[in-house]
């Protein structure tokens, strides 16, 4: 399920553009088999039990045709769609125009009419549903329908609600939901996609008082995980029920999220389906041949985006809507390789094979649930420091989603109860009440409507546990130090291997960082502060005390790790591997202990020689993952280091009677298990050492400009505009743009990085990159085909995922390494060479099939640390602000964004272009929006702020009179009412 919001007439017309016109949309058949030689699909159909207040109160029937004055009431004027009466507040009267940051009149922003919840059915379901024979349509589509109805009854009792009150600080439960599903048969690339839009009006009444609101759109957001989970699970169980299908899990993409589709329907088939329409890029290739045979040279990459402009104009299908039966017959054409010439046979073949039982709630025993629950919060609570109940909730559905029940409701009484035995073991960071609590604004689980449902943090206590170590650590002052004199003195000549001593600024914070004495201290900087530079001056203040290696490295990734040892000259590992090593050291001490005693009685022998060997090695482990009093352990992203890992490193350092030094910048990018620790220590003092100065860009306004995109402030995002450096449009055209500037780039000599928040665009980015490397001649076209579906051919810039130790010369093979390809074995195996310095490495078929991809792009977390000339970003609606602020900071000489003006959460269902909007204004949307993760112990004292924020107890205490004014008002009417005549 996806979500797209709906400004005032946005979608009204690709809703109704596609309703079939004739006979079919009167008819009262077969739902299916009056579209199959109709062109169109079935009319909107009423949904909701808020519909019971329209009307003046009359009511619609659910299931009644929606028409087009009723949706244009809906969307285009947010009124009752029968009699025209606006619905609460009339739109628009409280908008109005402003001046943007460029010093434009802007329009107001539109008012939100409504949410297009798109319920899309597994892959492996639509392309079951397109190849069947009627029946078996029929009884799919009736699954499907089935299982969004039973979402939406779901969501109306437990997540949709309003906001009344000053502030919106009382979250008040609804009568229901006005919407209006329509069904469509395909994507918008022609490609079977059964799926369903159900248009939620941003209108709801209260049940306190009947007045009509707009829907409180943080819930609805924050429960869309666990809502799509449930509509998944509901369908696999209503199909299985009805025609005994099978399912298996698969792997997705670019999730380690298991994706579960139809148990026979292979992954060739369903990538069949899956492909975006190819004619734009077959257009384009004609062009560029005609091109290359005029001009004697292949066209340059800004020639072939005008190529590939034209292309999508010359190509541009003419709106016209096709039958379900004219669909069906293209589909079972192209599905012919796969399963042959009949496709509905094949289609009835995936009946029966389900083999599991239809569960009911009490068919599990409570150990099982138990463990459920166990599982479900270490997996929330392994992501993220803090979690709510829809986080488990959604996560209890994903654990379940392999068994098979007998009725939507025992699913969902499972999933609830898993839930509430995982939230049972967390620890709530909001505080209880302070006041008194009405039992008429408490809800029936006793919780109070002062807070949003399911909006609570809750952490573990674990986690606390180990925050609270690491900040004793960092106010300990019994570690090692070095003299305040003896750090200025070396901070004041030249570093070690570099001609120029530190800034003074540098100079200061290493001094305050070696004379410190804390046990676990900080160095914050923002990108390009030279956060490395003043690294290397630590090193060589504590090296002057404490000899040679007596600093060690540390960092997130291996490949980060290389290249901390390379700015600071100093032993590195990845921190897991550290950490790892490290927990087998008393294995080691007892195993070694065992040979001590073995060798003092053996005599001169193989054996006696082998175990001497043995007994050196372990010696040198021993010595290499283990630490000493007075070493330096530098821990460089730090942002991006789990809570518990930094927990178990400072452990170690401080049994050891060494000192942790965590570098690395708060508001950049977070680490993908719990995290916040950097900032929670960095900020619980006043003094922390922290780098000001801007160093790394070569334009002043980019120094200070970067500052202020760290920390979102407002207008930050006009700057860059009037500077040239924001590009806006749809997503393809941006990132067409995007690569012809990257390459405009590398083709002058510089160092270039093409780089976005999330993996497909990175994949997309690499696909463009490689086919114009293969035009070319570059590259060969042909190679090995990966996980990710790339074809990787000799002389292609790869990037290898996953640390492996005994491969490579000159350096092993690590997680985030650039190679470029130098042969492609028959059996798929692999020769690299490094892209950057010396070394090589063979990679057998195993590897290279699932941890190589191409690496011409890069996501941002890869990108984090790095420094080239020139950066080109891909921004969206959805970008985060510390991705965004790592993306604009990499390149000196230039940064350049561009933006996707016309997001579409999901391109597949979406039939009508988005709404553009101005790109300075989605930055400054993302810029609003931190991804960061929040420490347990912040949350907990932010909960405990808003709780006793003067304003917030004020508009309690006004809902509280509010409140009692209505039912003394409410027990005056009782009293006073005339008797009935007898």
């Amino acid at each position: 399920m996806s979500i797209r919001r709906m400004t005032l007439g946005s979608g009204y017309r690709y809703l109704m553009a596609s309703v079939a016109r004739g006979d079919a949309a009167r008819s009262t058949s077969s739902p299916l088999a009056a579209y199959y030689s109709e062109p169109g699909t079935p009319p909107g159909r009423f949904v909701g039990s808020g519909l019971a207040g329209l009307d003046d109160g009359r009511g619609i029937a659910e299931g009644s045709t929606v028409s087009q004055e009723h949706l244009w009431r809906m969307l285009g004027m947010l009124q009752d769609p029968v009699t025209g009466r606006p619905l609460g507040r009339v739109p628009g009267a409280e908008r109005t125009a402003y001046v943007d940051a460029l010093k434009r009149v802007r329009k107001a922003p539109k008012t939100v009419a409504g949410f297009d919840l798109t319920f899309s059915a597994p892959k492996s379901v639509s392309v079951a549903w397109g190849l069947a024979d009627e029946e078996t349509r029929r009884r799919i589509y009736a699954a499907h329908v089935a299982a969004t109805e039973f979402v939406i009854d779901y969501a109306e009792r437990t997540v949709f609600a309003t906001r009344t009150g000053r502030g919106g600080v009382v979250s008040e439960d609804v009568r229901g939901v006005v919407a209006a599903a329509f069904d469509h048969w395909d994507s918008r690339a022609g490609d079977p996609q059964l799926h369903t839009h159900v248009v939620v009006l941003n209108r709801v009444q209260a049940v306190s008082d009947g007045r009509w609101r707009t829907l409180d759109s943080k819930a609805l957001f924050r429960a869309s995980v666990g809502l799509s989970e449930l509509y998944n699970g509901v369908l696999a169980d209503l199909v299985t029920h009805d025609l005994g299908y099978g399912w298996e899990p698969g792997r997705r993409r670019h999730s380690p999220v298991e994706k579960w589709e139809v148990a026979g329907v292979g992954e060739a088939l369903r990538a069949e389906f899956s492909q975006r329409t190819t004619e734009i890029d077959a257009a384009k290739d004609v062009l560029v041949a005609d091109f290359a045979a005029a001009h004697g040279r292949q066209p340059t990459p800004r020639e072939v985006l005008q190529m590939r402009q034209r292309a999508t104009l010359e190509t541009r299908p003419p709106k016209e809507l096709k039958a379900l039966g004219e669909l069906a017959a293209s589909w079972r054409a192209r599905a012919q390789p796969f399963v042959g010439d009949d496709a509905q046979a094949w289609v009835a073949t995936l009946a029966g094979r389900n083999d599991l039982p239809l569960l009911r709630a009490g068919d599990l025993a409570e150990a099982m649930l138990e463990e459920a629950a166990r599982v479900s919060l270490d997996v929330v609570s392994g992501k993220r420091s803090t979690f709510t109940r829809a986080n488990v909730f959604a996560e209890a559905l994903r654990q379940i989603q392999g068994v098979r029940f007998a009725s939507p409701d025992e699913r969902t009484i499972m999933a609830e109860r898993i839930a509430a035995l995982g939230i049972g073991h967390a620890v709530v960071l909001t505080p209880p009440d302070m006041g008194y609590v009405p039992d008429e604004l408490r809800r029936s689980d006793g919780s109070s409507r002062f807070r949003p449902r399911d909006s609570e943090p809750f952490t573990t206590q674990p986690l606390l546990d180990a925050e609270e170590r690491l900040l004793a650590a960092g106010r300990a002052v019994d570690g090692p130090a070095v003299g305040e004199a003896e750090a200025a003195a070396v901070c004041a000549v030249d570093l070690p291997g570099r001609d120029h001593p530190l800034s003074g600024e540098q100079a200061s914070a290493v001094c305050r960082v070696v004379a410190s004495g804390r046990a676990l201290d900080v160095l914050v900087g923002p990108a390009g502060a030279g956060k490395s530079t003043a690294m290397a001056g630590v090193r060589a203040v504590w090296e002057s005390q404490y000899g040679p290696e007596s600093v060690v490295g540390l960092a997130p990734s291996a490949a980060a790790a290389e290249v901390l040892s390379e700015a600071v000259g100093v032993p590195t590992e990845n921190t897991a591997k550290w950490l790892a090593e490290a927990a087998r050291q008393p294995s080691r001490l007892a195993e070694l202990d065992g040979l001590r005693v073995a060798l003092d009685r053996a005599s001169p022998s193989l054996r006696t020689r082998a175990l001497m060997s043995r007994a050196r090695q372990l010696s040198a482990d021993i010595d290499r993952w283990r630490l000493r009093p007075g070493q330096l352990v530098i821990v460089d992203e730090a942002s991006m280091s789990g809570t518990f890992e930094l927990d178990s490193l400072t452990a170690y350092a401080r049994t050891a009677g060494a000192k942790v030094l965590l570098v690395g910048d708060w508001a950049q990018l977070s680490p993908v298990a719990a995290g916040g620790a950097f900032k929670l220590v960095a900020t619980d003092r006043d003094d922390a050492p922290e780098l000001h100065d801007v160093r790394r860009f070569r334009h002043e306004w980019e120094r200070a400009a970067s500052l202020k995109l760290r920390v979102g402030a407002k207008g930050v995002a006009g700057e860059y505009a009037r500077q040239g450096r924001v590009r806006g449009g749809d997503r393809e055209s941006m990132l067409d743009e995007l690569f012809a500037d990257w390459t405009d780039d590398v083709s002058a000599g510089r160092r270039s990085l093409m780089v976005a928040a999330d993996t497909t665009t990175v994949a997309d980015l690499n696909r463009r990159a490689r086919a114009h490397a293969v035009s070319q001649g570059r590259v060969a076209e042909g190679g090995v085909t990966v996980a990710n579906g790339s074809v990787i051919g000799v002389g292609d810039v790869v990037v290898t995922r996953q640390n492996q130790r005994d491969l490579g010369s000159a350096g092993w093979v690590k997680n985030g390494d650039q190679w470029v390809v130098t042969g492609v074995g028959r059996d798929g195996s692999m020769c690299l060479r490094r892209e950057a310095g010396r070394g090589v490495a063979h990679l057998p078929v195993e590897y290279v099939s699932a941890h190589v991809e191409l690496g011409y792009a890069t996501t941002a977390h890869r990108a984090q640390g790095r420094t080239v000339d020139t950066a080109h970003a891909f921004v969206t609606s959805t970008t985060m602000r510390e991705p965004l602020y790592v993306m604009a900071t990499r390149g000196r000489e230039s940064n350049m964004l561009y933006v996707d003006t016309a997001y579409d959460p999901d391109e597949s269902t979406g039939h009508e272009k988005a709404t553009r909007v101005d790109p300075a204004a989605v930055l400054e949307q993302v810029l609003g929006q931190s991804g960061v993760d929040l420490s347990a112990t912040e949350t907990r004292a932010r909960e405990r702020n808003i709780g006793t924020n003067p304003a917030r107890i004020e508009a309690e205490g006004a809902a509280l009179v509010a409140f009692g004014r209505a039912r003394r008002g409410a027990e005056r009417r009782t009293t006073t009412a005339p008797l009935p005549r007898l």
